[in-house]
């Protein structure tokens, strides 16, 4: 019997660690079309043409976390609920800090391909979790891998934030003066004290919000986090997707890892030219710069940087580069998986 508990309890680890649900996709919703993007537990999106914008973190079946609208600068919570195959949900949302109880249900109607799988890693958060004094009375933070909650001015005010790095970004609210924002704090080397700046609404951050940790437990947390990569580039691309395009792709994945060829005609030669780049997914950005080429001894073509978008359903990249950090105006690549002459 004990034996066949570890067996089960084993089985049921493995299961857990190795897979989780993607809700990566397009839904028809209660607001017109919704598209879902997710990087582990963390999804984001936007939907009403692009004027609204959910951040928000999966739990299981359940989907929570804020909304902000341009269009009517409006802003709120909502919840998501799950069916069993994460083909619909049911919702809810409420405005500013009210508890979501609006009607806001969506049915999938388009689904990425890949699944998301999670690569157990055990990683070294920065831990900001304390008491801080900061412009608006005292601050307290509560932190759970990179989510990090807190409460200030006396509880009437509460964050909800993702820290990357020294730098956490997130919303905030303020039962008292029933408004909300957008915030971003940037933590100093020893993550004592943070500057930082608040707007309201969906206003961009520009208000002064500062603060020093007067009480905290210890300088790092140890634990165990899901990698997660609901991408798949693998291939080659091209302009249109067709075979005889002179402008063409070719990636290999590893991980959260891309190697990058990138081949085409030169116009003036009429002779093809490839340059090789190498680097780490940023969500669903590929930012990289060239091996330089030499050409009679000389290195040329340095300063150049690519910066590549990977669309939500793994099929398209967008593009451009840059020079010198200035980038070119008349160039907008459009790549598509390589498939039969068109």
């Amino acid at each position: 019997m004990k034996k066949n508990l570890i067996i089960l309890l084993v089985t049921f680890f493995v299961s857990f660690v190795g897979f989780s649900q993607n809700v990566a996709g397009v839904y028809k919703t209660d607001y017109r079309e919704m598209t879902l993007q997710q990087t582990g537990n963390r999804v984001t999106g936007t939907y009403e043409g692009g004027n609204g914008k959910i951040d928000a973190i999966l739990t299981g079946n359940k989907l929570e976390g804020t909304w902000s609208n341009s269009g009517s600068n409006k802003s709120g919570k909502f919840e998501f609920i799950f069916n069993s195959d994460f083909s619909a949900f049911t919702g809810k949302y409420g405005y500013n800090n009210a508890t979501p109880s609006k009607r806001w249900n969506g049915t999938k109607i388009k689904s990425s391909n890949v699944k998301v799988v999670n690569t157990e890693v055990e990683t070294i958060l920065n831990n900001v979790a304390g008491v801080y004094k900061t412009d608006y009375r005292e601050m307290t933070l509560q932190q759970n891998g990179n989510r990090v909650t807190g409460t200030y001015e006396g509880g009437n005010g509460k964050i909800d934030a993702i820290l990357t790095g020294n730098k956490l970004v997130g919303t905030w609210s303020n039962s008292g003066s029933n408004k909300t924002g957008k915030f971003e704090f940037i933590f100093n080397s020893d993550f004592s004290a943070f500057t930082g700046k608040y707007g309201y609404s969906n206003a961009t951050p520009s208000k002064r919000w500062n603060g020093t940790k007067i009480s905290s437990n210890s300088s790092t947390i140890k634990t165990t986090t899901q990698e997660a990569l609901p991408i798949n580039v693998y291939g080659s691309w091209a302009h249109r997707g067709a075979r005889d395009e002179d402008d063409r792709l070719n990636i290999w994945q590893e991980g959260n890892r891309f190697v990058i060829v990138i081949s085409w005609i030169d116009i003036n030669t009429k002779i093809w030219k490839s340059y090789k780049g190498e680097g780490y997914f940023e969500g669903r950005q590929m930012n990289f710069k060239v091996f330089p080429s030499v050409l009679n001894g000389k290195t040329i073509d340095l300063g150049y940087m690519y910066h590549y978008t990977i669309s939500s359903d793994n099929n398209v990249i967008t593009g451009y580069y840059t020079k010198n950090g200035k980038r070119n105006p008349d160039v907008n690549w459009h790549y598509q998986r390589v498939t039969e002459n068109m």
